[in-house]
């Protein structure tokens, strides 16, 4: 709940390093006035998962070792589990300071944070931002979802749900790079998540309303920077989303630890790396995407498309610099408690002939409060290729090359 400071009554303040009784008065009166508020809040998100052919390798790296089917508990079928605190303070003038810090738990365990970009962990691995808001629009600081995230949301009709979504497919095709194990945020193809970032949000200009992202590199300049615009438009039940992401760096890291476990020497493996074109300073991250969702009563239409592209064309054997991604999906509320939705995704490789991947899901929420969501949810996913492992499933890989069906039941609450 909104916990609203309130200066007690009567109390006398003295002047301190020479100020002015006059001027503390002053500035005790706009203290009063100014109004902050912090909230506590969260989501735990559980069921089970019943999937076939999950991956035997390393993380996310493509394998063509499969260990069968199996029926588990998984966290964040929806999406992630998290709690965090937010809060606002109210400077005058219409100025505002503003926090937020949001980490992930995992209702199956308990465990708390997650992967950075570092590819250590984070206790408020989502969220760590502080900054400004006002009539010129918010400028926020820290480590903090991706303005492309946002927009990839806007127009899918899944909602970027942690099951069959295009942030599955978003994993699919970071996948195929070969060069992202999954052990950090900092991902081959846009990103989810931005660390040392600065992001100005534009007021909303008639329905529309930009973002202007620079994430710095820990060692200055170029090096690991990353840089995005994004649009997002809304008309109505019409709504539009742009996207344009740019990396440096962004497979470097990976590079060095894939080839470094081959060749049993982290230092033999850096050296590799380097000499295959890896570099803190290569542009190996570039994604675009234009997308469009039309709602009109219980009836929601969605179409996408995605273009991920490595400018450098520095690439691990195997992988692809070049892949494109579309998807298009139905969303029907036949009642307000009743949430249906289905969507096709298609991700296609433009290095490697042949190689492709078709994810089809379909999902049920039923509300049994405002808070509290009953979950079912089914896919099936086609992967061609020995580049291609999509998972319908997020934080779950599977093996590459092979087919894949999968079924969730759970329940979300938020508090």
């Amino acid at each position: 709940m909104p916990v609203r400071p309130v200066l007690p009554h009567g109390t006398k303040h003295q002047p301190l390093f020479g100020i002015s009784a006059a001027s503390a008065a002053l500035f005790m009166a706009i203290s009063a006035q100014a109004q902050s508020s912090v909230t506590l809040y969260g989501t735990l998100d559980s069921g089970v998962l019943s999937m076939s052919n999950y991956s035997a390798g390393t993380g996310y790296l493509p394998t063509t070792a499969h260990k069968g089917s199996s029926v588990k508990a998984k966290d964040g079928g929806l999406g992630a589990s998290n709690w965090g605190l937010r809060g606002t303070e109210d400077l005058g003038g219409g100025l505002r300071a503003n926090f937020h810090l949001q980490g992930n738990l995992n209702a199956t365990n308990g465990g708390t944070g997650g992967a950075n970009s570092s590819s250590g962990t984070s206790f408020f691995n989502q969220l760590s931002v502080v900054g400004l808001s006002g009539s010129f629009g918010e400028v926020k600081l820290g480590r903090q979802f991706s303005p492309a995230a946002y927009a990839m949301q806007y127009t899918d009709a899944r909602g970027l749900r942690y099951f069959g979504s295009a942030l599955t497919a978003l994993v699919g095709m970071n996948t195929a790079s070969k060069a992202w194990i999954g052990n950090n945020s900092n991902v081959a193809f846009g990103t989810i998540y931005n660390d040392n970032a600065v992001v100005y949000t534009t007021p909303n200009w008639n329905g529309l309303k930009m973002d202007f992202a620079y994430a710095f590199g820990e060692g200055g300049g170029k090096a690991n920077s990353q840089q995005s615009v994004t649009a997002l438009y809304q008309n109505g039940g019409f709504k539009l989303s742009a996207i344009y992401y740019n990396g440096y760096g962004n497979n470097q890291a990976n590079a060095a630890a894939i080839y470094g476990a081959a060749l049993g020497n982290a230092d033999a493996g850096a050296a590799a790396a380097r000499a295959a074109g890896f570099s803190t300073t290569a542009n190996t991250n570039r994604l675009y995407s234009l997308g469009a969702q039309y709602n009109r009563g219980p009836y929601t239409i969605s179409g996408q498309y995605y273009a991920a592209r490595n400018p450098s064309h520095v690439v691990m054997p195997g992988g692809s610099d070049s892949l494109d991604m579309w998807n298009f999906g139905l969303g029907w509320r036949p009642v307000p408690y009743l949430n249906l939705s289905t969507a096709y995704y298609h991700v296609k490789d433009n290095k490697n002939a042949g190689h492709k991947a078709t994810q089809f899901v379909l999902g049920a929420e039923y509300l049994l409060s405002k808070r509290t969501w009953a979950y079912v949810q089914g896919a099936y996913v086609m992967n061609d290729g020995a580049n291609m492992a999509l998972s319908p499933m997020y934080a779950s890989p599977v093996a590459a090359g092979k087919n894949v069906h999968a079924l969730m039941v759970g329940v979300r609450h938020s508090f």
